[in-house]
């Protein structure tokens, strides 16, 4: 029985550091923020990302998502106080609010900023501001389809009521959807609360 135990552990061991280097070569080969940890759960994982920064700016709704990006990439090249160039990475991302289960008008839309730009100069549009965090955990589904935005509502209410079938402690008002453009690739997120 221990000898069944320790082969089922090793293979489960073997396939979660299999899923996180997989996970590592993709954001090494676009660049994003690499995961610190993972714990993969059957249909959903948990991230911890070190502290990041981001550049962001406010939209009133998805149908001006286009125009929040191009503010993001103003500043990034020559739109900010130092007048240079302000490397970004992926994934960018938007932040939202549930309000009795459906989305909230108004959203966030996000880029980090590469590590390389440790102190990165403020930017020149008064619309756009820049923003960090500490190191901290998410809840993350991703999707690896093609996922239209009319079925984002859907989507972020399904993943709550699975987080919270499952008792876990996060964040029930806000979560962020972020996008990896060159793979199609959309994650979803909550972050987890009561570490």
């Amino acid at each position: 029985m221990l000898r069944l135990f320790l082969t089922v552990s090793f293979l489960f061991w073997n396939q979660l550091a299999a899923q996180n280097q997989e996970l590592n070569e993709f954001c090494y080969q676009i660049g994003c923020p690499v995961p610190s940890k993972i714990i993969q759960h059957e249909t959903y994982a948990e991230i911890k990302f070190d502290p990041l920064q981001w550049v962001e700016t406010q939209i009133d709704s998805l149908d001006d998502l286009q125009t929040g990006l191009e503010k993001l990439f103003n500043y990034s090249h020559f739109g900010n106080d130092a007048g240079t160039i302000v490397p970004l990475t992926a994934p960018w991302g938007i932040s939202g609010t549930l309000d009795s289960g459906k989305l909230s008008p108004g959203f966030r839309v996000y880029i980090p900023i590469a590590p390389e730009a440790n102190i990165p100069p403020e930017p020149t549009n008064q619309e756009v501001s820049l923003g960090s965090m500490d190191a901290c955990w998410y809840f993350d589904r991703a999707f690896d389809q093609k996922v239209e935005r009319e079925q984002y509502p859907e989507l972020v209410t399904e993943f709550l009521k699975d987080l919270e079938q499952d008792n876990q402690n996060f964040d029930r008002r806000n979560f962020d959807i972020v996008f990896f453009s060159i793979y199609g690739q959309m994650e979803i997120a909550f972050m987890k609360t009561g570490e």
